[in-house]
């Protein structure tokens, strides 16, 4: 289950970039996220500002130079979709 997607960025005037979203960034997203949860930064079930800004931070020190706030939460949509296949297919099989 080795699905890479490319995750765009378009900000106005600037030309759309793109980086490479593989399983690895993943792994390391969610990381980034239980630590966050574990800090308090996550009220209401939604991220505060500060969340993202460590988020973004913390892949950009781990090597991944080019994320953004917006790869954030474009990589959070990918794994929320991932989770909700994973969970379909689970709740089929216990029927």
């Amino acid at each position: 289950m080795n699905k890479e997607k490319s995750v765009g960025i378009n900000s106005g005037s600037r030309s759309m970039e793109f980086i490479k979203w593989t399983e690895d960034i993943d792994e390391k997203l969610l990381n980034a996220m239980i630590e966050e949860a574990r800090l308090g930064n996550m009220v209401d079930s939604s991220w505060t500002t500060q969340a993202y800004n460590n988020i973004v931070t913390n892949l950009n020190q781990l090597g991944f130079v080019s994320v953004t706030k917006n790869n954030v939460k474009n990589g959070q949509k990918l794994l929320k979709k991932k989770w909700r296949e994973v969970h379909d297919l689970f709740s089929s099989l216990s029927r």
